[in-house]
């Protein structure tokens, strides 16, 4: 049975219901440690810190997608004054960003594989010297073919960007025999859909501060994973993890973007290099370049339906370019291919994916992680077979929907009982946006057309089965009466820390002003994976809920309302210091799974869901869109602090609304064509609509407190929701993303 979460923990140790709402934290709503700093432009971030005798670096990145390296000369930068070190590939002790030569290396030394890629560093006084004296350095190449369509990529003939193969990975999975069932369906409604790369924009680009001292180096720099991060730097460099220190916070944001991020490990070779502290910014023209971004998918799909309305089969084709180097590509893979039948039942069902490599832009984690792409065509399918059979689309969904504890559509494992899929469909269709959709729709003015669209996703919480996938924290009294948390996974500008503290106050029955959760840094907090997977409250909340009742325990008898008394018993028993670690649950039931490839396929246990409505109005004229109002329901659990889930449920929306309409990131043979905010369009605040954001009520029975993640799932539906409310509007299904006024006007001429 799950917690009943208005139940906190008194302070002797046993249990109690909280009278005064007020007094609990879990359900309030509370503003980050860091908002009005960050609001009045005090905050320091990474990228602002600054330390005695820090010089300043930067790179210089190739201009081509592949070449061979012949020569690099680096007399003229060496000879420039202000210059305190050049540093190359053979400086690097291990020169890979990861144990194979795909990984990507720190710095290129025999061959270029994307316009960006890093090839030599320099430390001087300032940046500007920093800059002229990399542009000074001399390359001579030797042109390669260009590797620019992932499909070319794997067909036969094509020039191998590894002697292995292009091929970066492939996941093919089948539930039964689709063909037949596809043959004998009533209805087989047939898609072909491109959703492109998607650029992250966080509100800062990648830098930071790093410094060696007695051997030791300390690096401040934006991370989603810290522990990755430290082991990056310290097999490039040839140093014990425990001699690196990684300080990952404050970022403005991050999506993905600091989860496959060399900047740590740049920062850490130049300062080694320099022997003094070195701080590196990229631009936002270098992020463009060579940041990781979303992979691209061009995607197949094949639904059966019968008579009844029942999905008798899917069948899923996909094609993933991930550019030259592994990040996340297989693992984005395997998550795509879970998703691909979505929240529904399925009779049969098929997925076959490959991701290849390419010297397009690098792809790597983004938020929804493969999820909106294979998202986009089932949806749009299911919106067309509704369309065809005369059926509302969300009766149709509503028919096929999982619910609690059945089985997944693919890989037929059993689900956990908090999958709330149903009231969240079922609660955006209540609202009037779609309950008045005719209404409104009818009252449209010409040239423009109203249309409202009903899209629904689920996303995997964690990293799935067979991955050993763990969050951990530490807890001290001190002497003083303060309770102190090292947890993780790191804050990376949602407020993490805040909501953990929320935990460990009702979990403690404590005020919250007497805990301190410290979060990032690889000295202090304890190994818990990444920002990631939407697995941060859930899993890092849930290892502070544990340490906590460690607490508990052992107090015993005592009160907690004499910290100070306790602490100094505990010191004298020598059990002052806890940590606990939280296992994430792997799925006891993996249906059509062979237990031994349980990491194969990473099924997950827990899932978030979140269906959305989109209203808006296309000007039959000229194809302009534009969105007036977005309706989210959200199936998280508890809400442990709800004014957050709110802000990343209108975050999530703001991205899917910039993927569906106007992000379109552009390459012509391997070089970038979108590298600024001048030709890459995001939303802005005239762009984004109001957005009625609804918790639905639940609880996830392994969460902490009923808790599960959301971050991810609410960015996946929003694209299927335009499309469908563009169909709604003029009659044009929508095949591939963005939506542009020029592919809505071309598509209705044809």
């Amino acid at each position: 049975m799950p917690e009943d979460p208005t139940l906190a923990v008194a302070a002797g140790g046993g249990v109690r219901r909280a009278g005064d709402k007020a007094a609990r934290m879990v359900g309030r709503s509370v503003p980050s440690d860091q908002a009005r700093a960050a609001v009045n432009g005090r905050l320091e971030y990474v990228t602002d810190r600054r330390l005695p005798g820090m010089l300043h670096g930067a790179a210089l990145r190739a201009k081509v997608p592949h070449a061979r390296i012949l020569r690099i000369d680096t007399t003229a930068a060496r000879a420039m004054a202000g210059v305190h070190a050049v540093v190359l590939a053979a400086d690097v002790p291990f020169n890979l960003l990861g144990p194979s030569e795909a990984n990507g290396p720190v710095l290129a030394a025999t061959t270029i594989r994307q316009v960006g890629d890093p090839l030599a560093l320099v430390a001087a006084v300032d940046e500007g010297t920093a800059r002229r004296a990399a542009e000074a350095i001399v390359v001579e190449l030797e042109p390669l073919p260009v590797v620019a369509d992932a499909a070319v990529a794997l067909s036969p003939g094509a020039t191998l960007l590894y002697p292995t193969g292009n091929e970066a990975g492939r996941i093919a999975f089948a539930s039964g025999d689709v063909e037949t069932a596809l043959d004998t369906a009533d209805t087989v409604i047939e898609r072909e859909v491109f959703t492109p790369a998607q650029e992250h924009v966080a509100i800062d680009t990648p830098g930071g501060v790093a410094v060696w001292e007695s051997g030791r180096v300390t690096i401040w720099c934006g991370s989603q994973n810290p522990g990755l991060h430290t082991r990056q730097v310290a097999r490039a460099m040839g140093v014990e993890v425990s001699d690196v220190r990684m300080i990952a916070g404050p970022v403005g944001g991050a999506f993905g973007a600091r989860n496959d991020d060399p900047m740590p490990t740049l920062l850490a070779v130049l300062a080694k290099a320099a022997g003094k502290p070195v701080a590196m910014r990229m631009t936002r023209e270098e992020t463009m370049i060579s940041g990781a971004k979303r992979h691209p998918f061009s995607t197949r799909l094949r639904l059966g339906i019968d008579a009844g309305g029942k999905f008798v089969a899917s069948d899923m084709t996909a094609v993933a370019d991930t550019g030259p180097y592994l990040t996340s590509g297989p693992f984005v893979l395997k998550t795509s291919a879970e998703m691909s039948v979505g929240p529904y039942r399925m009779g049969v069902a098929r997925y076959d994916g490959r991701v290849a490599h390419t010297n397009n832009a690098n792809a790597g984690a983004f938020r929804g992680y493969g999820v909106p792409q294979v998202a986009f065509p089932l949806e749009t399918a299911i919106d067309e077979a509704a369309e065809r059979l005369g059926v509302d689309p969300v009766e149709l969904r509503m028919r096929n929907l999982l619910r609690g504890g059945e089985r997944h559509g693919l890989y037929g494992h059993v689900i956990t009982t908090g999958l709330r899929a149903a009231e969240t469909l079922q609660a955006a269709a209540d609202d009037e946006w779609w309950a008045g959709r005719k209404a409104w729709q009818a009252k449209a003015q010409g040239p423009w057309r109203r249309g409202t669209g009903i899209a629904l996703a689920v996303k995997g919480v964690g990293m799935g089965s067979g991955r050993g996938d763990a969050a951990r924290a530490r807890l001290i009294i001190s002497l003083d009466g303060r309770i102190h948390i090292w947890a993780g996974p790191n804050h990376t500008g949602q407020a993490i820390d805040v909501a953990y503290r929320q935990v460990a106050a009702d979990t403690l029955g404590l005020p919250a002003d007497q805990i301190e959760v410290v979060v990032g840094d690889t000295q202090l907090v304890p190994e818990s994976g990444a920002t990631a997977a939407s697995r941060s409250m859930y899993a890092g909340g849930a290892a502070v809920r544990a340490v906590c009742r460690q607490l508990l325990e052992a107090a015993g008898e005592l009160s907690l309302d004499d910290l100070p008394a306790l602490a100094a018993k505990l010191v004298a028993d020598e059990r002052a210091e806890f940590e606990a670690t939280f296992h994430l649950p792997d799925v006891s039931d993996t249906g059509l799974i062979d237990p031994e490839e349980l990491g194969t396929y990473a099924p997950h246990l827990v899932y978030g869901a979140s269906a959305q409505v989109v209203r808006l109005e296309v000007n039959e004229l000229t194809g302009e869109i534009r969105v007036l109002g977005v309706v989210c329901a959200v199936d998280c659990g508890t809400a442990i602090n709800p004014g957050a889930v709110i802000g990343q449920a209108e975050g999530g929306v703001a991205q899917g609304l910039g993927f569906a309409l106007m992000e379109d990131y552009r390459l012509a043979d391997g070089q970038p064509v979108t590298r600024s905010l001048e030709n890459y369009l995001i939303p802005t605040i005239r762009d984004v609509p109001e957005i009625r954001t609804l918790l639905i009520a639940g609880d996830e029975p392994s969460g902490p407190m009923g808790a599960k993640g959301m971050a991810e799932v609410v960015i996946v539906p929003t694209a299927a929701a335009v499309a469908a409310a563009v169909a709604d509007a003029v009659g044009v299904r929508p095949d591939r993303l963005p939506i542009t006024p020029e592919m809505l006007l071309m598509a209705r001429a044809s």
